[in-house]
């Protein structure tokens, strides 16, 4: 995402270019995560968490399984004294994860035990990140603290794992560096151009996929 009046370099993405990037990136998410549970971050996330789940099923008592995919809402803006909103250095939750809906087979609030993967368009200055990712484990930390017996408590500890996953990175500085128990994939990675994703279009479709041809390099 970016804005065009940066007059910043701009990319037009099809459904199949993001289609593809993380279908490339889906067997190294698969072998080396094993995510259990998607969370997507809205809007940005949901159609690549749908896309990604089609190659990370799981196999159980022989058959296929669909990973749940949870979401989460959280708006990065900056206040400008009532005149406008951009993008800046504020995150405000709008929409956090229900528990209830993790699962019958998952005690303790339904985070403990999991695989974890974050799921979102880009990763740009990573302030949203570094949030959602903060506010996991503050969660995951109070669902612990429920766990009486210290044995399981520590084993649920060691099988919680958190990773993330972008369909693009964006090669700039970012707010902050991922803590080193956070496993991270991008399926590409990109100089900071002004990415425009199919599900932003507000005109015809087609006409953004042929557009693509004008594409402006980095």
């Amino acid at each position: 995402m970016g804005n065009p009046a940066d007059e910043v370099p701009m990319i037009r993405l099809s459904y199949n270019d993001v289609h593809n990037a993380i279908q490339k990136t889906a067997d190294k998410i698969r072998d080396e995560f094993a995510p259990t549970l998607f969370i997507a971050i809205g809007g940005g996330g949901f159609i690549p968490a749908r896309i990604l789940r089609t190659f990370c099923k799981t196999t159980s008592e022989g058959k296929k399984r669909n990973i749940p995919i949870q979401a989460v809402g959280l708006v990065l803006y900056e206040s400008m004294g009532g005149i406008a909103e951009k993008v800046g250095t504020e995150v405000v939750r709008t929409q956090w994860l229900d528990f209830s809906t993790l699962g019958t087979n998952f005690s303790h609030g339904g985070l403990l035990g999991r695989r974890i993967l974050i799921v979102d368009e880009v990763d740009d200055t990573r302030t949203t990140l570094m949030y959602l990712i903060r506010e996991l484990k503050n969660d995951i930390e109070k669902q612990l603290a429920e766990v009486a017996d210290e044995k399981e408590r520590e084993r649920l500890r060691e099988e919680t794992k958190l990773g993330i996953f972008v369909v693009h990175n964006k090669l700039k500085p970012k707010a902050g560096s991922l803590p080193p128990d956070v496993t991270y994939f991008s399926a590409v990675d990109t100089p900071d151009v002004w990415l425009a994703y199919p599900w932003e279009c507000d005109g015809d479709i087609e006409e953004h996929d042929a557009a693509r041809v004008n594409n402006i390099k980095p």
